[in-house]
């Protein structure tokens, strides 16, 4: 895997130019909101009810909370969205989540602006949350992070069809199986789904600090660029049931902003891509190939309405 060590600068034509949003399921409205309200405090943005639920835009992102929700989390599931939050904030905020009765994890990642240990909690719906150190400055979305299988095939899908930047890879590296090496024994907090302590699913290390059953091991990942955000890629600790195929407007939702019509890139995709996808109005919906919902929207106004 020689060629996994070096970045891939070739160009590709952009498709998208902004991770601008995701749509969430939540259990429960009113609880979702007052987590959120929270969390999102120190950003200016603005809070919209819609027939499908709850919105908060700020900036060119919005974050949208639908019914109904199913929980994701757990110990071992790397999926997660990471949201800037004020550094002077960063300490109140915790303390307030950590009193109403949230479990904050301290873990860092592996792309190399997050090698900082951050907190990570829990909504009431089990999204997993990440709460990321800035100057309270857009995007709100730093990144978000999904599970894959067929790291290849979905590249295809987020770095040659859409045009995202390959970023970062991890875990091909020697330098990668030292710090595994460091993680099992307790010298570094990873985010658990970051490590595993042999190349198969079945043993994937949940909770560390320690890999006792075997050699121990970086979780493989791709980051992606697109303007000012990330999509993280994270190999799967374990196959997971998917929904019905035909079903392309599901949630977790990642969305991104469109840099050229709908029209055209729908067009494009149908071309490019052996994937279905469904073109309504100012949006695409699809799936990557391992069952990730994705939309792509214009930018403007009409990209606001509230997508089912």
């Amino acid at each position: 895997m020689a060629s996994r060590q070096t970045v891939d600068q070739q160009t590709v034509p952009a498709m998208v130019d902004l991770l601008t949003g995701v749509v969430i399921g939540t259990a429960d409205l009113n609880k979702t909101r007052s987590f959120y309200e929270r969390v999102f405090r120190g950003v200016p943005g603005e809070w919209r009810e819609v027939p499908e639920g709850i919105v908060f835009t700020a900036g060119p992102q919005r974050i949208e909370f639908v019914r109904p929700g199913r929980r994701l989390a757990g110990p071992g599931i790397g999926q997660h969205q990471a949201y800037r939050v004020p550094a002077a904030d960063l300490g109140e905020l915790v303390d307030d989540l950590s009193r109403k009765g949230h479990t904050i994890d301290w873990w860092r990642e592996d792309h190399p602006a997050e090698h900082q240990v951050a907190a990570y909690v829990l909504d009431p719906s089990g999204n997993r949350v990440q709460l990321v150190p800035s100057d309270g400055g857009l995007p709100l979305l730093d990144h978000v992070a999904i599970e894959v299988h067929q790291f290849d095939y979905c590249e295809a899908v987020y770095v040659h069809a859409l045009g995202g930047r390959l970023d970062y890879y991890h875990g091909w590296r020697v330098e990668d199986e030292a710090e595994a090496a460091a993680w099992a024994a307790g010298d570094d907090p990873c985010a658990p789904w970051t490590r595993r302590n042999n190349p198969g699913w079945a043993d994937f290390v949940r909770l560390g600090p320690a890999a006792r059953d075997g050699v121990p091991r970086p979780n493989t990942q791709t980051f992606i660029r697109y303007g000012e955000t990330r999509l993280c890629l994270i190999s799967a600790s374990k196959a997971r049931q998917e929904p019905s195929p035909e079903l392309l407007r599901g949630q977790p939702r990642q969305v991104f902003r469109l840099s050229r019509p709908a029209h055209e890139a729908a067009a494009h995709l149908r071309a490019t891509l052996p994937l279905p996808i469904e073109h309504d109005g100012t949006s695409i919906f699809l799936r990557d190939p391992d069952g990730n919902f994705l939309e792509l929207r214009e930018s403007g106004p009409s990209s606001f309405e509230p997508a089912s």
